[in-house]
């Protein structure tokens, strides 16, 4: 299997809309082959937005680099190739299978050569997330939590060097959230794929990911690993709770709300 091996880098990034800048001149560090990293912040702090600019389908300006690729200045059928992206809102009334989804997301991609390999990886992938008893229901037949795993298994199924996924545990109970990041994570390493998943679950995030992107309304308040990134102070000041920040027996963050802070309203 062959292994991603480029870095990703992201400079001076600014992403938004015509009147409206959400991400304003984003340095990060770069994001190392292999790695999972979490992006969380309250409500409107443009984790999303992030996404999708980081995915070629937001306005974006500054520079994403995969390796000595310029990203940016590719066209997104192009750049699609290189990334992939789960978003937050899946399509309502598709007239697919699972599996035919599957193959037509491969068909777009280069992870196959053949239509033999396309069955191959479509089915290993359903069966690694523990759907391949879905493969033949309709897509518009499934609840929320199967279409969101099934858009996942689309998503991983095309190998892409950088994976960009948008809640893909929102609508999933607690053992698919587990199975889930644990798939992606030993995915992620298997190949060498740099993956940035957006979570509101602050303890699912510091168990599967080696670093947390703590974002706010006003900018990148945190970077860095679980134990680092996740604090009394920065949980006051990006999500105005207070909270205790402990480590279970196993050293996994555990995050215990007290209090609000302040009222922010909804």
């Amino acid at each position: 299997m062959t292994q991603t091996t480029q870095l990703l880098k992201v400079s001076n990034l600014s992403v938004g809309y015509a009147k409206r800048k959400v991400i304003d001149n984003l340095t990060l560090a770069p994001f190392q082959p292999g790695t999972l990293t979490a992006l969380v912040g309250p409500n409107a702090a443009g984790k999303s937005t992030l996404l999708r600019g980081l995915a070629g389908l937001q306005r974006a300006t500054g520079a994403i680099h995969l390796g000595d690729l310029d990203l940016l200045r590719l066209q997104l059928p192009e750049y699609s190739r290189h990334v992939g992206y789960m978003p937050q809102s899946l399509p309502q009334r598709v007239a697919l299978t699972v599996y035919e989804a599957m193959l037509s997301a491969l068909r777009t991609s280069h992870g196959s050569s053949s239509s033999a390999d396309a069955r191959q990886i479509a089915l290993a992938t359903l069966e690694r997330l523990g759907i391949a008893d879905l493969a033949m229901r309709g897509l518009d037949e499934l609840s929320g939590g199967q279409r969101q795993l099934a858009s996942l298994a689309q998503a991983i199924a095309r190998r892409p060097s950088v994976l960009l996924l948008d809640e893909p545990t929102s609508a999933l109970d607690l053992a698919h959230q587990h199975r889930v990041m644990s798939a992606v994570q030993e995915l992620g390493r298997e190949r060498g794929t740099i993956t940035i998943v957006v979570l509101h679950d602050i303890a699912l995030a510091a168990r599967w990911c080696e670093r947390i992107l703590v974002l706010s309304p006003r900018g990148l308040a945190a970077d860095a690993e679980p134990k680092i990134a996740i604090t009394p102070d920065t949980l006051a000041s990006v999500y105005g709770v207070q909270a205790r920040v402990e480590h279970c027996s196993r050293g996994f963050v555990q995050v215990m709300v007290d209090g609000i802070v302040c009222d922010r309203g909804i």
